[in-house]
């Protein structure tokens, strides 16, 4: 990893200009970043980076709720007309675990009953974790 000294079109463009083999430049939407990697290399293929994606996304669609609030609200029915959901049985193992998936499914049949799927850490046992 790198630290450019700046926010500098030229500095990005220099440091990728001295790097002639690289292929994707993944950045975010500022528009020195996009001036030095068009510069710098240009051969390179410009990509978002996964967190700005998931960001803008939320942020889009943060905006389009809040802009269609008042279309929401006249299609949620009134509190007498709820259908109030049926409660889903506990489970009698006291699992905090889903039922009817293959692998938890599959683990509580082969542990026996009184045995905790988990336990809390002890101090010993963090220690000696630290250690390895």
């Amino acid at each position: 990893m790198v630290l450019l000294p700046d926010r500098e079109a030229s500095s990005l463009a220099a440091w990728l200009a001295k790097r002639p083999g690289i292929e994707v430049v993944c950045r975010d939407r500022a528009p020195f970043f996009t001036e030095g990697a068009n510069i710098g290399a240009p051969q390179a293929v410009q990509v978002a980076d996964r967190w700005h994606l998931w960001h803008n996304l939320s942020e889009v669609a943060e905006r389009c709720v809040a802009d269609h609030r008042s279309c929401l609200r006249g299609m949620a029915p009134e509190p007498s007309q709820q259908v109030k959901e049926p409660e889903e049985p506990a489970d009698p193992t006291g699992s905090p675990w889903p039922t009817g998936h293959r692998f938890a499914d599959r683990t509580r049949s082969t542990m026996p009953p009184s045995t905790p799927c988990w336990r809390p850490a002890t101090a010993d046992a963090r220690s000696n974790a630290s250690l390895g």
